[in-house]
């Protein structure tokens, strides 16, 4: 099955264990990984060379910062365009923080669902969340259940899946950086598209994550995102 499938990672000056990550996923069956540069500065250069070199991996690459939802459009159209031999994608954060095993598993719930969105949800109830983040995660989650009238456990997840099926929709989708993941759930609500939750391991690495998440400046800004495509529902695609 692994064949078919393709992980996604948007990447923006990641840390050099990009490349054992990748190497794992390789080493336990992956055969397509797509990296998206999205602008990184020099510095990071020799280590998306080295990435371009393994035969599993491809490199795409922007040349200014354009966002994770453009990253990600980006890599879905040039899936798109290799449609006959990809049929499965999974899209993973450059940080670490999704396991590989994870990310397998929700390959083979993409494969058995046929349709839809399958979010890879994190526990925030475990010790090592630390307190700011499980608050915010659980305020956006009941935000989304009053907007929207679903309760998803984990709408900040960077570990997605879906058949090729769903990029038509994904690629017209509205929002070229942070606000894209959001519109794919908001957008997937309103057209009744399917939404799973598979559960995952809940990773998290202190101060030594590159993650660019701040609990509550971000939960704010994510409920304004969400009350923007609550009034704005039927323009979330071009």
């Amino acid at each position: 099955m692994l064949h078919q499938c393709v992980v996604i990672i948007p990447s923006y000056n990641p840390e050099p264990t990009l490349i054992q990550y990748v190497e794992e996923l390789v080493e336990k069956g992956v055969q397509n990984v797509i990296i998206i540069n999205d602008g990184s500065e020099s510095a990071s250069l020799s280590l998306f060379e080295s990435l371009d070199q393994m035969e599993s991996c491809t490199v795409l690459t922007h040349g200014n910062n354009q966002g994770k939802g453009r990253a990600l459009k980006t890599a879905f159209q040039y899936v798109r365009d290799r449609k006959a031999t990809m049929k499965y994608l999974v899209m993973a954060d450059a940080d670490g923080q999704h396991a590989v095993d994870d990310v397998l598993q929700l390959l083979k719930v993409s494969k058995e669902r046929k349709s839809g969105i399958i979010l890879g949800v994190r526990d925030f109830d475990q010790a090592q969340v630390p307190s700011k983040n499980a608050f915010g995660n659980k305020l956006t989650s009941k935000a989304f259940k009053i907007f929207f009238g679903k309760y998803l456990s984990d709408t900040q997840t960077g570990l997605r899946s879906f058949s090729i099926s769903e990029l038509d929709w994904l690629l017209v989708l509205k929002g070229e950086r942070f606000e894209y993941e959001m519109n794919m759930l908001i957008y997937a609500i309103y057209k009744s598209i399917p939404i799973y939750e598979q559960p995952i391991q809940t990773i998290y690495f202190g101060e030594k994550t590159v993650s660019h998440y701040k609990a509550f400046h971000d939960s704010i800004r994510i409920a304004k995102l969400m009350f923007r495509g609550f009034v704005m529902k039927n323009s979330l695609v071009d």
